[in-house]
């Protein structure tokens, strides 16, 4: 699961970096440029973060908060060396790990990064990840995030993965292509099927450009709600959608459960308990746009949800 930042964490985490390694390194920031492609691409240079991301070979290094302050690590052949009782042999970089690397900068159809990598310190391991920049979707196609850590809330799934790992999702403001699948998690708060047209996630991870434009390197899944489709119990008939001055909400039975009404940055606007197969709503007075509905059982979490438009 995801651990939010705090200020004294922030703090730590900058001072251990400047003592460590910052003399020697140089800041994320000016590799990147603040520009599309790196002003030190060719060049070689030794850099420090946290692995914020990692996907084997590859991770990502962030060394501040925010815009510009992440990279793309090709780091095949880096390996962390055996550190008991916490492990035994050697392993590669994981989300946590704080560590200076040495790598030319490159420029990798259009995304900054660092190849032919090697290791010149392993500074710490374990340590908290940050929050993530929030963004919606459509705010996504920019290249001052690009290596750094971000989150998209309440995306409604609408592809599952193809065979290259690509799936999209939408938070009403834009459609967002996402790569990779976190489908097992301690706190059991991930989806073991995976993405599903119709789940609604809460999407941490790295944005990466490739040609066509960035996409979202998936580290970690909070699930907001599973569609209807995945609960095969659940048999819900909504109409009309879009809508415009009412919804209804054909249950197959009527046991009590909680129906929730979100908005596309997440927040529940409207939220009642219902215990009858017939429920409508007047939805004659809410701002015209994009919601998505959740039900759960009276004690339990979200469980079902699918998209609704009011025009």
């Amino acid at each position: 699961m995801n651990h939010r930042y705090t200020s004294r964490l922030i703090i730590a985490f900058i001072a251990m970096i400047s003592t460590t390694a910052f003399g020697q390194s140089t800041p994320i920031m000016d590799v990147q440029g603040e520009v599309d492609a790196s002003p030190m691409q060719g060049e070689e240079v030794t850099i420090s973060g946290k692995v914020t991301e990692y996907f084997g070979d590859t991770f990502y290094l962030q060394d501040d908060y925010g815009a510009w302050n992440g990279i793309f690590i090709n780091g095949e052949g880096i390996e962390i060396p055996a550190n008991p009782p916490y492990w035994s042999s050697a392993r590669q970089p994981e989300v946590g790990d704080v560590l200076t690397v040495l790598g030319t900068v490159a420029e990798v159809d259009g995304n900054t990064e660092l190849v032919d990598v090697s290791l010149v310190e392993f500074v710490d391991f374990w340590n908290a990840t940050p929050l993530g920049v929030w963004l919606t979707a459509d705010a996504f196609q920019d290249e001052q995030y690009e290596g750094t850590r971000v989150r998209l809330d309440a995306a409604t799934i609408l592809t599952a993965p193809d065979a290259g790992g690509f799936w999209t999702v939408t938070d009403g403001t834009a459609e967002l292509v996402c790569w990779g699948v976190d489908s097992s998690d301690a706190g059991n708060n991930e989806d073991p099927d995976g993405p599903t047209p119709g789940d609604m996630y809460q999407i941490y991870g790295a944005l990466h450009e490739l040609p066509g434009g960035h996409v979202l390197h998936v580290g970690d899944i909070d699930v907001l709600a599973l569609s209807v489709e995945a609960l095969e119990e659940v048999r819900v008939h909504v109409y009309p959608n879009p809508a415009s001055n009412w919804v209804a909400w054909n249950f197959p039975d009527s046991e009590p459960r909680r129906l929730l009404l979100s908005d596309v940055l997440g927040r529940v606007v409207y939220e009642t308990a219902v215990q009858t197969a017939f429920f409508e709503l007047d939805v004659s007075s809410f701002p015209r746009g994009s919601y998505s509905w959740a039900l759960a059982s009276t004690l339990g979490s979200p469980s079902a949800a699918s998209q609704l438009i009011l025009n």
